[in-house]
């Protein structure tokens, strides 16, 4: 395990944090190990407790550490994750400075391509997993369509995980996770059972195409999948509509 050096210079707590984040960075502490105790750290880099603490919070603001409670309480390298991007996103939407217009257009972007590629790559073991998650959403839709419907949403992030692409799949979570928090929650008594089992269904029609590895098929059912979805809400909840940007799909798609 490796060490620190001692540090006597102004702002002890950014300097701690990037020299933890280096020392992430050059593996010397990989996912999943933890990180020396506060009591070790402030004698390796000889500064106060508040000052760890604090280059701690930020390291864990910027998703590099989590930090845990209890029996196997301390602060441990995480796993690389979306959630920093996620947290990006949902302060942008409660900010008010864009809505699910915005959203739903930047998925048109990326989601009918993810499909695309998942059709030509998808492995055995993808497809069940996808079988799986639609399942169970099936199954959840009449006794939760709260979690009915985060489990279905989840069905574009698994096949963006087919890309194997971190890039790919973080932008993915990022903006479905958002989507997903803003839209269900302000629609969760206006769409009934029909309507979330006809969302399923459009995801076993993506399905069966992957399924089939026909790409074009993928990307076209999926692009139609969104628009869908835009307007089903567009419906349902017409305050969540940027005007501008409701104009250029509308236009763009014909709709």
């Amino acid at each position: 395990m490796g060490s620190f050096k001692s540090l006597k210079k102004p702002l002890l707590s950014r300097a701690v944090e990037l020299a933890i984040k280096r020392s992430i960075q050059d593996k010397m502490y990989t996912p999943g190990e933890k990180l020396p105790s506060e009591r070790e750290l402030v004698e390796q880099f000889e500064v106060s407790r508040v000052t760890i603490r604090e280059a701690l919070r930020n390291l864990q603001s910027s998703g590099l550490i989590t930090i845990r409670r209890g029996v196997k309480a301390g602060a441990y390298v995480a796993e690389p994750n979306a959630e920093p991007i996620t947290e990006s996103f949902l302060n942008l939407l409660s900010l008010g400075h864009i809505d699910y217009s915005h959203l739903i257009d930047a998925r048109l972007y990326f989601e009918p391509r993810a499909a695309e590629m998942a059709a030509k790559h998808r492995s055995a073991e993808d497809l069940q997993r996808l079988q799986n998650l639609l399942e169970r959403a099936e199954e959840l839709v009449d006794t939760s369509r709260k979690r009915s419907r985060l489990l279905n949403v989840s069905f574009h992030c698994e096949v963006a995980k087919i890309s194997r692409n971190p890039i790919i799949i973080f932008i993915t979570e990022s903006i479905t996770q958002s989507y997903s928090a803003l839209i269900i929650e302000k629609t969760r008594t206006r769409l009934n059972r029909k309507d979330i089992r006809k969302f399923i269904q459009e995801h076993r029609d993506i399905l069966d195409s992957i399924i089939k590895q026909n790409s074009s098929e993928a990307y076209e059912k999926t692009r139609r999948h969104l628009l869908e979805t835009y307007m089903t809400y567009a419906r349902v909840s017409p305050d969540g509509q940027e005007p501008a940007i409701d104009r250029r799909i509308k236009q763009d798609y014909n709709l």
